[in-house]
């Protein structure tokens, strides 16, 4: 699993339309309680969907995603509406050598895509212990990756808890699921 699904050619309007008709936006922004004071790292951000919704409602998001095409749309979004408290990184996140400090760290179904997992999770919690939220797709959700590909809310848990994380809670959707990882003490 070398190369994340959301790359080159990824299709952000076909995207934009399934979200509109699959996802409670406004339930998954209240589940996840992002505060004023907070600094977010939105990882494989693609278009910059979740990160244009968090900057009111924040301090900064880092919107990090490595495709030419989510990151020049981003952008664009930015310039138009004059988001002063986003900073777009194009770069593969596993490629970083160092990662951003943030209190908390999103994913939006791309953890599964990324091979470097739990050295991502231990790079956000080297300085702090942010919490992480993750949307994933349900493992037998008609669309999204192949299920081998998919994780399980009992397959992340086993991931965040090798890395001194648990699940603090979870929200079930028709074909996903979001999650909220804590450090354990």
């Amino acid at each position: 699993m070398s190369e994340h699904h959301h790359g080159q050619g990824f299709d952000y309007d076909r995207l934009a339309e399934m979200r509109k008709k699959l996802v409670d936006t406004k339930k998954i922004i209240e589940f996840i309680g992002v505060k004023k004071g907070d600094i977010i790292a939105d990882v494989g951000s693609g278009d910059g969907y979740y990160s244009l919704l968090f900057s009111p409602l924040c301090a900064k998001v880092y919107s990090i995603d490595h495709s030419e095409d989510g990151t020049e749309r981003e952008r664009k979004k930015i310039l138009e509406k004059d988001i002063p408290n986003i900073e777009v990184i194009k770069k593969d996140a596993c490629q970083m050598s160092s990662l951003p400090e943030v209190s908390r760290v999103f994913f939006s179904t791309s953890f599964h895509d990324f091979p470097c997992q739990d050295r991502l999770i231990r790079g956000f919690s080297s300085k702090q212990k942010p919490i992480f939220t993750l949307i994933e797709f349900k493992k037998d959700a008609e669309f999204g990756p192949p299920m081998e590909i998919k994780l399980s809310p009992e397959e992340l848990d086993k991931i965040f808890k090798k890395n001194g994380y648990v699940r603090k809670n979870i929200l079930y959707f028709e074909h996903h699921y979001v999650a909220n990882y804590v450090t354990e003490s």
